[in-house]
């Protein structure tokens, strides 16, 4: 199993922002799995329906439909963004911006 961030991490930082089912269908895996497929897709860049489902859950495999409606689904109420916003304002005395590039602006052309 593909592990991006570890369990606790994800339970503790980015569920509390995102809303789970309150009545009806609730998700047959856990959604910390859940939110670990989208955050392997987000870092590798992979399509959609190339994510491999098989190795990112252990005990049910969700395809990777229900994956990308959870993600739209906290992106549309904005709640994948104020889970975002809140790593971020704890963790920053952590980060180095001085190397950052934002858009290729900023890179040196040396024949350009």
């Amino acid at each position: 199993m593909y592990k991006v961030l570890s369990k606790d991490i994800i339970e503790n930082e980015i569920l509390p922002h995102l809303s789970t089912a309150k009545r009806g269908y609730e998700t047959k895996s856990c959604l910390i799995e859940v939110v670990n497929s989208i955050l392997y897709k987000l870092k590798t860049g992979i399509q959609w329906h190339m994510l491999p489902v098989s190795s990112l859950f252990s005990n049910v495999v969700l395809s990777y439909k229900t994956v990308y409606w959870h993600f739209r689904k906290w992106s549309k109420n904005g709640e994948w963004e104020s889970s975002w916003v809140h790593i971020l304002e704890n963790n920053k005395s952590k980060l180095d911006l001085s190397t950052s590039s934002i858009d290729g602006s900023h890179t040196r052309a040396l024949r350009g």
